[in-house]
C-alpha cells in the first residue's frame, strides 16, 4: 500500500475487503513523504495487517507526532491563505490523548485532521529496493516537496509512483516549512532522465508519462 490517504471506517473497510477477497498479505505500507494526507491510514492499516511501516529516513520523525510540524507551519506563516477561503487565520489544536490533531481555518471553518502514525519499522534512503511478490521497486529520493520526499520504480513495468514530486503538468508546492523549490526542480530533472515511456502514478489527479511531462516542462 503506497500512501494510505485514510482516515475513516468508510474508506478503511473496502481496502481490507480487496486484501481479504484476494487472499491477499499486506506486508508494507510506504509513504512517499510525511504529509497527513498521505499517512493518516498507516496507524489503522497497521493495526488490521501488522504491515511494515517504511518511508525514507529524513521524514520519519515527523510520523509520531504530526501536528508538531503543522504547528510550527502556523508559527512560521500564521498569515498564510486557507485554502478553503484564502483568509488567514490557521490553528492547530492538538489532542494528543487521541492520537490526532485539528488543524483549521478561524476565518472561515474549514477544518481536517491529522492522525498520528506508529514509527516507522525500515527507513528507506537512495537506492534501496523495496521487494513485493515478484516486483522490485527502487527507491528514487527527490527531496523538493519534503525532505525526505522519494519515488517508486519499477524499472522493467516502466511505472513509476511520483508521490507528490511530479504530477500531470505540474510539480510539487514547496512553500512549507521544510520545502524547498531549487531542489524539487532538481529532483524532477533525476525523473526526467527516465524512459519517456514510463507510466508515472502521482499522489494526486491523473496518471501521466515521463515524455509527456518533459514535453509540458519545456514548454
Amino acid at each position: 500500500m503506497i500512501d494510505p490517504g485514510i482516515s475513516t471506517k468508510k474508506e478503511l473497510d473496502p481496502i481490507l475487503d480487496a486484501i481479504k477477497s484476494r487472499k491477499l498479505e499486506l506486508r508494507y505500507i510506504v509513504n512517499t513523504h510525511h504529509h497527513s494526507d498521505h499517512t493518516s491510514g498507516n496507524g489503522a492499516l497497521k493495526q488490521a495487517t501488522s504491515a511494515e511501516i517504511l518511508i525514507h529516513e529524513l521524514d520519519a520523525p515527523v510520523l509520531p507526532e504530526p501536528w508538531t510540524w503543522w504547528s510550527r507551519m502556523v508559527a512560521a506563516d500564521p498569515d498564510h491563505p486557507c485554502p478553503a477561503c484564502g483568509m488567514a487565520g490557521a490553528y492547530v489544536e492538538t489532542l494528543k490523548e487521541q492520537g490526532k490533531a485539528v488543524v483549521g481555518c478561524r476565518s472561515c471553518g474549514f477544518k481536517f485532521e491529522v492522525f498520528a502514525s506508529p514509527p516507522a519499522d525500515r527507513l528507506l534512503r537512495d537506492g534501496d529496493e523495496v521487494q513485493v511478490g515478484m516486483l522490485d521497486f527502487r527507491v528514487i529520493h527527490t527531496p523538493g516537496h519534503s525532505p525526505g520526499g522519494i519515488c517508486l520504480y519499477l524499472e522493467d513495468e516502466k511505472l513509476l509512483f511520483s508521490g507528490d514530486t511530479l504530477f500531470s503538468g505540474s510539480i510539487g508546492r514547496t512553500d512549507t516549512i521544510d520545502g524547498s523549490f531549487d531542489t524539487i526542480i532538481e529532483s524532477v530533472r533525476k525523473l526526467l532522465e527516465l524512459p519517456e515511456d514510463t507510466v508515472v502514478f502521482p499522489g494526486h489527479l491523473e496518471q501521466t508519462t515521463i515524455g509527456q511531462e518533459k514535453r509540458s516542462l519545456a514548454n
